[in-house]
């Protein structure tokens, strides 16, 4: 059945008209932008217009590459695919990528893309890295067989050797350009982190001829690069947003060979002027060693000689000491012995003494031993509790009581009391 006999639904007809709009692929087209939004941060909504007509576009933040520059009045070129919003039958262009269009255009967008790179710090001077003096492997990046690849090139061969290029051949102009570009500088930041430097080179255009190097995503992946990165972008009066970023700016591609490698003339000039300057400080160095060795080693020598004198003087004194201590010490011998047999007799004399004392307290203290008392008749009299009786009132009648004499004790019972009249 042919499509002009068959009867759509709205959702079939929205659908059929959107997979052929689909066989169209990408269009590019060129309007001045009449308004433009952002919802949250994620989708862009737009309308562009020419003097008879306007179109709706419709686009994702992330894939629009410096898209908050954009403003009405601004003329763009749109690269995208025509379709139909099934829901509401609404056509617009779903944008895979919009750039400024125009010297115009194109000016206020650098500008604008320019101050506020600068007000996040992209550009700053602090931030910026030393190329090595004398690099030796370097990542080459610009169109292959360009005038540019040629010029940088030949300026390198002429000056010194043993640099080794890796080239990574990219688009320097064109829509898919700045992605070609960003695509070389990933491969080299993962592959190859240890290189020396990134050289970015192209020759000289318009405007629009290097707008690839204008880009927001393009400024970004040079900011980001853990190797220090040299742009050297169209003639010496071009100034692009790659320049400002790059840790060096050459006005040239030849220029940027230039400045990362020095001639062989330069440098053999400056080895031999430092050889001679090396040279002269090592013999005036050498002079003043030499004098300040024979000054060190004159004062040395008064200084041995001077221990010399002192050691001696203090050889003399320690011998007379010693043989003063020697005699002093002879005295002090005949002395000891004399001292030794008097402290000998004072001890003899002590310990007799003290042994006599010591024998009289003994006799004294003996004869107070109670077996000794209870032998000459006496006896203890012990209560009930154990306690020595000394007076009748400490016991009554019919109390036991013991007695302890010499040789035993007796126990009894008290059958009667009476006391001294």
């Amino acid at each position: 059945m042919e499509v002009k006999d068959k009867i759509f639904k709205v959702s079939e007809f929205n659908e059929f008209i959107n997979l052929y709009l689909g066989q169209v692929g990408e269009v590019t087209i060129e309007g001045e932008i009449a308004e433009i939004r952002v919802r949250d941060n994620k989708w862009i909504f737009a309308t562009i217009k020419d003097e008879n007509s306007s179109v709706d576009i419709f686009a994702i933040t992330y894939q629009i590459s410096g898209y908050s520059i954009f403003e009405p009045g601004m003329l763009v070129h749109i690269y995208g695919q025509p379709r139909l919003y099934q829901k509401t039958g609404r056509f617009s262009v779903f944008a895979n990528k919009i750039v400024p269009a125009g010297e115009g255009a194109l000016r206020v967008a650098f500008e604008k893309l320019k101050e506020k790179l600068e007000s996040e710090g992209l550009f700053s001077q602090d931030r910026k890295r030393k190329i090595k003096d004398f690099p030796e492997r370097i990542g080459l990046i610009t169109a292959k067989g360009s005038a540019a690849y040629g010029d940088f090139l030949k300026v390198l061969r002429a000056r010194m050797g043993g640099i080794k290029i890796y080239f990574y051949p990219v688009l320097v102009q064109g829509k898919d350009s700045a992605d070609s570009i960003i695509r070389a500088f990933d491969y080299f930041n993962q592959k190859l982190p240890d290189l020396d430097a990134l050289v970015l080179v192209r020759g000289g255009g318009s405007l629009e001829d290097l707008q690839s190097f204008n880009d927001e995503k393009l400024a970004r992946a040079i900011f980001s690069s853990k190797i220090p990165v040299v742009c050297g972008i169209g003639h010496e009066q071009d100034l692009t947003i790659a320049d400002l970023v790059a840790d060096l700016r050459a006005s040239t591609p030849s220029n940027a060979a230039e400045l990362l490698v020095r001639k062989r003339d330069e440098v053999w000039k400056e080895v031999f002027h430092l050889t001679r300057i090396l040279e002269s400080s090592l013999n005036h160095l050498l002079w003043e060693l030499k004098g300040d060795l024979g000054r060190k080693i004159s004062v040395l020598e008064r200084a041995i000689s001077n221990r010399i004198y002192v050691a001696a003087r203090v050889k003399d004194r320690i011998l007379s000491q010693f043989y003063l201590l020697s005699s002093t010490l002879s005295d002090l011998s005949k002395e000891r012995i004399y001292l030794t047999k008097r402290i000998s007799r004072s001890l003899l004399y002590l310990m007799v003494s003290e042994k006599e004392k010591f024998n009289s307290l003994v006799r004294h203290f003996s004869s107070f031993d109670i077996k000794r008392v209870l032998a000459r008749g006496f006896s203890l009299t012990f209560g009930e509790d154990g306690k020595v009786i000394r007076s009748i009132q400490s016991v009554n009648q019919d109390s036991l009581i013991t007695t302890n004499l010499v040789d035993g004790k007796i126990s009894s019972k008290v059958l009667k009391l009476k006391g001294y009249e």
